[in-house]
């Protein structure tokens, strides 16, 4: 169907005010996803009590602080003020004070809760909100989709905190994944917190009149029709961006991938076109029902409660009995399930191990509060939810420390030590050690009917931890032997020697620690081993290395002496194996900044317009895990990266693609003076410790790698494939580029050119 003139407009409009307000970025700031200003709020007190002390974000309008109430034992807040120059618009200063305005209308658990409002010297307003200690729900999203008991606890909090805002007037209009905190409470229970009510409407508000009109604005992806075409909203507008997410959370996957508002428009007209039941086949059929009602086109064909749906859908998927449990409380996290019982064969288990240095010490009531850091910590890591969703792991408290039993992937336990250890570093009063071993190991239940291990696995990791000091990261010899074979982790692994542990048991150990993290100092129990045992070991090594002398002398005649009568065939290398991607270019010509014409899609090697609007599209062959970096002189001439994926806003920040799923990094601009653009693309078999670690960094405050050692250290990795260039092959007839290399990790540079055109 060929769109209207006037709908194309429209269209245009709104495409153009959701991508300024959720992508965060201008047409003058071309290939950065984000621009670092000066920040002189840092390091200030606002209130007399507020210090603020880092960045955490920004969106359309908005800029947001992590700061201490200094008048309350520096009780970690947030606080949310205009950006510089907002305080002139009009529409933007009255929906920030309307935030203001809901937030204070609405108290509820599964909202986040306003403190204190002020003003900037400037003049500009300031929030100061609760601080929550959590991860979004987009961490959480998995292709299997989450499992129903998880689900069903989620949404049926989300169902009621909206109905609560609801019954007061407020209309949320950008609920998405990304405004859906989850905090771990005691016990592994989870709560739901809705943030970001920088767009609501607000029913009989206080705050006067605005004389400029309203936009449309939101999250594409996630309106409802009557927001995309700019129509009369009401909570079951609300309601359709709830059932989005339900259907994303139990399958993975959104209900529609538009290239377009308009497009959006049609599908959402057109009705659901793959249904839940498809892509995940176990769920009820009830529950797909009940998601497809809340994606009805028509608002009147919609539930009208949010609270209707989220309890209706929660009873489907779990049924009456467990929904009643439900609505006291989250079922303990390790209950044992009616079909999980006692294993009578082994399994391999990937255990991290670890524990609180100096935790008997401590005062009695400093004990729970240092273990509660550390379990939100924990809680926090992308492996331990990613685990706990797809039930690979088993979690136990140890009194001073928490092991986690992975399964499945043997690098899970080191990914989440590194994320843990990197979370350690706002919590300098929390010292750790841990220590990480795969051994066999055998499921059952504890005397509480809680899922539990026995076997040499747990006991071998323990042993692992107990030789470590505070900030070690230790690991077994049977688990640095598969992590160096791989580029990734090679760096990171120090053969520090064996320790003798319980019984008597020598253990071979290695210590894990990159630039960033991990403790590079050979441990106590090692050094005083090494001091008190010195000449019996030298003496030892003497011998066997005489004894390998005389060894190899003789083996060296007699294998020459062979050599003369049978030639021995050389030994063949095993294959490596291939990485590979295809990438291309969509672009969008742009005369005064409005498009001109239709986007159209380019294999990269052409020749581009200064100024010209376009995404960068990337598609895997295989699973991994892709980081995409734009390479910038900056206007002081100083090399600079800018990260374009992963970022909280694209894949929430996570590196891992499946095999063929197609990301979109962008709109970007070109800059309006002829040039070339620098996109490096890295492709590897497995996250990368030491990039994981800066782009975590710099997603959270900015974008931009601009710190001379972070700058350097991706120099320096960049550098290192310059010799294993990739094999590019452009496919112009297919608009594509594909790109192969051998080997777990591939590095390209990738090149457009644009000129005044």
């Amino acid at each position: 169907m060929k769109k209207s003139a006037a709908s194309e407009v429209v269209m245009d409009e709104i495409e153009r005010l959701t991508e300024a307000d959720t992508i965060q970025q201008t047409e003058h700031d071309p290939a950065a996803v984000t621009r670092t200003e000066a920040e002189p709020l840092i390091g200030s007190t606002l209130g007399g009590r507020y210090l603020v002390k880092r960045k955490l974000g920004h969106g359309g309008f908005g800029v947001v602080y992590l700061a201490s109430d200094e008048k309350m034992l520096s009780r970690p807040v947030v606080i949310k003020a205009l950006l510089e120059g907002e305080i002139q618009n009009e529409w933007t200063v009255r929906k920030f004070k309307q935030e203001i305005e809901a937030l204070a209308r609405i108290d509820h658990p599964s909202i986040v809760g306003i403190f204190d409002v002020g003003e900037l010297p400037d003049g500009k307003p300031y929030i100061v909100m609760q601080y929550v200690d959590g991860f979004s729900l987009r961490l959480i999203i998995s292709p299997e989709g989450l499992d129903f008991w998880r689900a069903a606890n989620i949404i049926r909090q989300i169902g009621r905190a909206l109905t609560a805002a609801h019954d007061r007037g407020i209309l949320h209009r950008d609920l998405k994944p990304e405004n859906i905190m989850i905090q771990t409470l005691g016990d592994g229970e989870e709560q739901v917190k809705i943030i970001d009510f920088g767009i609501a409407r607000v029913k009989n508000s206080v705050i006067s009149k605005s004389t400029a009109i309203d936009r449309t604005v939101g999250t594409i992806a996630y309106m409802s029709p009557e927001q995309l075409s700019a129509g009369q909203l009401s909570p079951a507008s609300d309601v359709y961006c709830f059932g989005v997410i339900a259907y994303e959370l139990l399958t993975g996957r959104r209900p529609a991938n538009p290239e377009s508002a308009y497009q959006l428009l049609e599908m959402q007209r057109s009705g659901v076109r793959i249904k839940p039941v498809d892509l995940r086949p176990g769920l009820p059929q009830q529950a797909e029902t009940i998601i497809l009602k809340a994606l009805s086109f028509d608002a009147k064909d919609r539930h009208q409660r949010a609270r209707d749906f989220g309890d209706l859908l929660s009873s489907a998927l779990l049924g009456d009995d467990e929904q009643t449990v439900l609505a006291g409380q989250s079922a303990p996290p390790n209950v044992t399930a009616p079909d999980e019982v006692t294993s009578t064969a082994p399994e391999t288990a990937h255990v991290l191990f670890m524990d609180l240095v100096g935790y008997s010490n401590m005062l009695i009531d400093e004990q729970p509060v240092c273990l509660q850091k550390l379990q939100s910590i924990v809680g926090r890591t992308e492996d331990f939810n990613r685990a706990q969703a797809t039930k690979r792991l088993i979690r136990l408290p140890t009194g001073d420390g928490i092991a986690l039993v992975f399964f499945g992937d043997a690098e899970a336990p080191v990914r989440c030590a590194l994320d843990i250890a990197y979370g350690l570093k706002d919590c300098p009063d929390v010292k750790l050690r841990m220590g990480i071993h795969s051994g066999l190991v055998y499921r059952m239940a504890d005397i509480n009917t809680n899922m539990n291990v026995a076997g040499g696995g747990i006991n071998i990791a323990q042993r692992v931890m107990d030789c470590g000091d505070a900030g070690h990261i230790l690991v077994s010899k049977r688990v640095a032997d598969d992590l160096i074979q791989l580029a990734r982790w090679a760096p990171c692994l120090h053969d520090i020697g064996e320790a003798e542990v319980k019984h008597g048991v020598r253990v071979p150990l290695f210590n894990l620690y990159t630039g960033d993290v991990g403790n590079p100092e050979v441990p106590a129990k090692l050094r005083h081993a090494a001091s008190g045992f010195a000449p019996k070991g030298i003496a030892k090594i003497a011998a066997v290395a005489l004894g390998v002398f005389l060894v190899g002398t003789a083996a060296f005649f007699a294998l020459k002496a062979r050599s003369s009568v049978v030639e021995t065939p050389g030994i063949v290398a095993p294959a490596l194996p291939e990485r590979s991607l295809t990438y291309s270019v969509t672009v969008q010509r742009m005369q005064n900044d409005r498009p001109v014409g239709d986007s159209y899609d380019a294999a990269g090697n052409e020749l581009f317009g200064d100024g010209w609007k376009f995404r960068f599209n990337v598609e895997p062959a295989q699973n991994g895990s892709l980081y995409l970096l734009n390479e910038d002189a900056g206007s002081d001439n100083k090399l600079k990266y800018n990260v374009l994926f992963p970022t909280l806003e694209n894949n929430a920040g996570v590196p891992q693609l499946s095999a063929r799923q197609r990301i979109e990094a962008g709109p970007y601009y070109f800059v309006d003076k002829p040039g070339v653009e620098k996109l490096w693309l890295i492709w590897a078999e497995q996250p990368i410790p030491d990039l994981d670690t800066i782009f975590r960094d710099v997603t959270r405050h900015g974008g931009e790698i601009i710190e001379a050692s972070q700058v350097s250290k991706v120099q320096t990795y960049l550098k290192q494939y310059e010799s294993n260039p990739p094999v590019v092959i452009s496919e112009q007839s297919q608009k594509r580029t594909v790109i192969r290399s051998k080997g777990d990790i591939l590095v390209a540079l990738v090149e457009l050119s644009h000129l005044k055109r």
